[in-house]
């Protein structure tokens, strides 16, 4: 298990701060989809950035890398939710897959599991209409190129 201190993630440009998610807690470089997924989440919204943090703490990924984050001033571990409803840090983009999550956790979810679980399904759903939106905004530019 590989422990961090969350509270050192949290500075930094908002460039650095998704560098620093990828590198510190994943141990990679990030991929450019999940650069531009993160950053759009996190520019200038430092109120973003502790959540930002428990998200990809709790993602499959960095679970698999044994990676626990703590904040000193919390009264319980960060992942002590993540852990309780694995379902509400599924993969970017991995929609189908958190709902399955959600649904075959619902029965054993505490209510403050499932109130963060509602926000992250909530944030997901904003980031896939936000991302469909871009990709259909690139055809359209793609398109007036090719005919204009």
């Amino acid at each position: 298990m590989r422990e961090l201190n969350g509270s050192d993630l949290l500075n930094g440009s908002d460039h650095e701060f998704v560098v620093n998610l990828y590198t510190v807690i994943l141990n990679r470089w990030p991929d450019e989809d999940g650069y531009r997924h993160y950053l759009q989440r996190a520019e200038n919204r430092p109120e973003l950035r502790q959540p930002l943090i428990d998200e990809v703490a709790a993602s499959q990924e960095a679970r698999n890398l044994g990676v626990v984050v703590r904040w000193p001033d919390a009264p319980a571990p960060a992942q002590a939710m993540a852990a309780a409803a694995p379902a509400i840090a599924p993969a970017p983009g991995d929609l189908s897959g958190a709902l399955t999550q959600l649904r075959d956790g619902l029965a054993t979810m505490e209510a403050a599991a499932l109130v963060e679980a509602q926000r992250l399904l909530a944030e997901t759903l904003a980031a896939v209409a936000a991302h469909q939106a871009a990709q259909l905004e690139a055809r359209i530019a793609r398109l007036e190129r090719l005919g204009g």
